[in-house]
């Protein structure tokens, strides 16, 4: 018995968990150090807060993509949703339709496609690889048509001030990315909906055994990513002043980094550092 407990105590303090849970925190932090050397002026606070601000639409849409990759799924058509949605809010004001109204679409749109990632590949099953970046190109496709790839201008300027507007020293923006990373938070980690979301990443059967709906929660957190996508894409039109069928073309690989850098595993349902208790359901 007690061999058996030093051995498990020795492999928790391996140098490869130590690597597993904080190689890429430790490399972070060897390139703000590097940064920092070779430009003094890289970590003053103006500089910091203007990363933030740059930032804040990629913190939106990382938060609806972690509730995709905890289900077990992946959304590759996040940056698609972005432009489409941008694109088609923008003509519809360049037209003289109200700022509440464009939202509405955009929220509205982001629901169907939502919707659609979640028909093709909770109900048909296709791989969420196939059936999200086949979603992609259809609705970056539609915009790209009707706008011939050009750039789509004529916001109001009460829509293009809210970006730069200031509120306790920082932008309306970087408020909005940190209240919507902090609701992500309390929902995945206090809320009986969120442990519903780790469990079907984690073992779906077994949450099925149990009384969850997993076809509901995979189709749900779809929605979730679509809806952040639309949130972001009101915050860069916003910071912009325009649009473009060819904006966001990375996203989803940037949102994923941003996921993992925060603390999500790519082993679905699971946290990095591995506690098997998140799957647990209330």
């Amino acid at each position: 018995m007690e061999r058996n407990i030093s051995v498990n105590f020795r492999g928790h303090i391996t140098w490869q968990k130590i690597m597993l849970n904080c190689g890429l925190y430790l490399a972070i932090l060897c390139i703000f150090i590097l940064f920092a050397v070779i430009n003094p002026d890289f970590l003053t606070v103006r500089n910091m807060v203007n990363v933030f601000e740059q930032s804040a639409y990629y913190l939106v849409c990382a938060v609806g993509i972690t509730f995709v990759l905890v289900s077990g799924a992946n959304d590759m058509s996040v940056g698609s949703q972005v432009a489409f949605s941008s694109v088609v809010a923008t003509l519809y004001l360049a037209a003289g339709g109200s700022i509440p109204a464009s939202m509405g679409i955009m929220l509205g749109a982001a629901l169907v496609i939502g919707l659609c990632n979640g028909l093709f590949v909770v109900v048909i099953g296709l791989p969420p690889f196939i059936g999200t970046i086949a979603t992609g190109y259809v609705v970056r496709g539609v915009v790209a048509y009707y706008t011939k790839q050009e750039t789509v201008t004529g916001l109001p300027r009460d829509y293009t001030a809210f970006a730069w507007t200031k509120t306790l020293g920082l932008s309306n923006l970087t408020w909005i990315a940190v209240l919507i990373v902090l609701l992500g938070i309390y929902v995945l980690k206090y809320t009986a909906y969120g442990r519903r979301v780790y469990a079907c990443g984690s073992n779906p059967v077994a949450a099925g055994v149990m009384g969850i709906n997993v076809k509901w929660i995979k189709i749900s957190v779809y929605v979730i990513a679509a809806m952040s996508a639309a949130v972001a894409s009101m915050m860069l039109m916003s910071r912009m002043g325009a649009a473009r069928s060819g904006t966001a073309d990375l996203l989803h690989m940037e949102c994923v980094a941003a996921a993992v850098i925060g603390g999500t595993n790519l082993r679905s349902g699971e946290r990095r550092g591995g506690k098997e208790g998140e799957a647990r359901v209330a």
